[in-house]
């Protein structure tokens, strides 16, 4: 379970964000100026999403939620996007792409319910058995964008930046230039390991990289708590080490789980969920060349599972 609060950062900019960095439990962005609100992602539930929508009710009343912000297409970044249905729904192409690809309510329900007779079973029941996916009618984006996109709310101008296939096939950060506040989506973790759904981690180093360029001071990671230019850097080194090691295991031919292993053992640290390094072995894998690397939903969550069973 997660507290989340709605943290000021400036007078026009909060962050909601949650003392837990287990699954699920994702940061989101606000934005609000002479009576127009932005919302940088939704939440995984109907539920979590209401009691995000009554704390921003509660910050800047009377506002209207014009604009909401995919980062991507992850269920915990847009599953709570119908109740707010009447505003504009803007992601990047690449994600919008993405999204018939994604694990439906229906099927995370079904998953996480299930008998955990297997090593994804029980990964699953463990990590989403406590969510209530009910009710969820999956809602896109209504509109799309390639670069960068500059979007007004009220008078405070916003720009959305297309980071390319790293954590997901598309990811999109936020800039508030004014304030110096980037929302990073999961571009950035801060307290647990990154999952690497459908990039590379080259991809994933240079997103840290454009993050930075921005001049912001202030970081909202999709996951974990606010940090500074510094928590980027420290971010973004560790994921360059990791595939330093991970590309030297692949080009020795090292069998993916024991490279996982291995990386594992060298580079968890205290993070949380260091099981998900398995997908950074993987991309660093299929960026290497490598033939017959995991690559769909489940083979990842399995290759997970199966590496936090040790």
């Amino acid at each position: 379970m997660s507290t989340p609060r709605l943290v000021p950062l400036s007078p026009t900019t909060w962050a909601w964000t949650h003392d837990s960095t287990a699954w699920g439990y994702s940061n989101c962005g606000l934005v609000a100026s002479d009576g127009e609100a932005l919302l940088m992602d939704t939440q995984f539930t109907l539920q979590d999403t209401r009691e995000l929508l009554d704390a921003v009710a509660a910050a800047v009343p009377g506002a209207t939620i014009t604009t909401v912000v995919n980062s991507h297409q992850n269920g915990d970044h847009t599953w709570g996007n119908e109740l707010v249905g009447d505003a504009e729904i803007i992601t990047s192409e690449a994600s919008a792409a993405h999204l018939c690809q994604e694990m439906t309510p229906d099927m995370l329900t079904a998953l996480s319910r299930s008998e955990p007779t297997t090593a994804v079973a029980a990964y699953a029941v463990e990590h989403f058995g406590g969510f209530d996916f009910g009710g969820i009618t999956v809602t896109g984006p209504t509109r799309t964008f390639t670069g960068s996109l500059e979007v007004a709310v009220g008078r405070t101008a916003v720009r959305l930046l297309d980071l390319g296939a790293g954590h997901s096939a598309g990811d999109v950060a936020l800039h508030v230039p004014e304030d110096g506040v980037v929302f990073t989506g999961d571009a950035l973790f801060r307290g647990g390991h990154m999952i690497v759904w459908s990039g590379s981690l080259s991809s994933c180093v240079t997103a840290c990289d454009t993050l930075l360029a921005t001049g912001a001071t202030t970081f909202v990671p999709g996951h974990g708590g606010i940090t500074d230019r510094a928590g980027v850097t420290e971010f973004r080194d560790m994921l360059s080490r990791v595939q330093e090691t991970a590309t030297a295991h692949a080009r020795k031919g090292t069998e993916l789980a024991e490279a996982a292993r291995l990386v594992k053992a060298e580079h968890a640290g205290a993070l949380a969920h260091p099981e998900r390094l398995f997908t950074a072995v993987a991309a660093a894998y299929q960026e290497a060349g490598a033939e017959n690397v995991p690559s769909t939903t489940f083979d990842l969550v399995e290759g997970m599972a199966q590496l936090a069973a040790g």
